[in-house]
């Protein structure tokens, strides 16, 4: 039970890593962005006038980013969440019913033909 419960804990700081990674990757590129910006528009940095426009592609993507992170994060710690509680030895998938009734996995029938491959 212990090791159960590190691994839960190794896979939640798993989870946090990878969110902080992909937030600091999408701020470099915003930064990066916001730089070439200004490199090119030479008399808004010399006036001071710092603003980009509310409609500048990269700080769209930034915010698109934060929000794809966010959720993904949520999904993965949910996920740790759900293994814990189905046991050290279970080997199901969480996933939601699209609601008519039928689960279709991915890959199951290659699973059960004893295929490496998922496809």
């Amino acid at each position: 039970m212990i090791d159960n419960e590190n691994d839960s804990g190794a896979l939640k700081k798993a989870c946090y890593a990878a969110y902080h990674e992909s937030v600091r990757h999408a701020y470099k590129v915003l930064s990066d962005s916001i730089t070439e910006y200004f490199e090119g528009r030479v008399e808004l940095y010399a006036n001071e006038i710092l603003n980009v426009p509310r409609n500048f592609r990269p700080l769209n993507e930034y915010e698109r980013a934060l929000k794809v992170q966010k959720l993904t994060l949520g999904l993965a710690l949910r996920t740790v969440e759900l293994r814990e509680s189905e046991g050290p030895n279970s080997v199901a998938l969480p996933f939601r019913s699209s609601g008519s009734g039928s689960t279709p996995h991915v890959g199951a029938s290659n699973v059960s033909k004893g295929s490496d491959t998922i496809y």
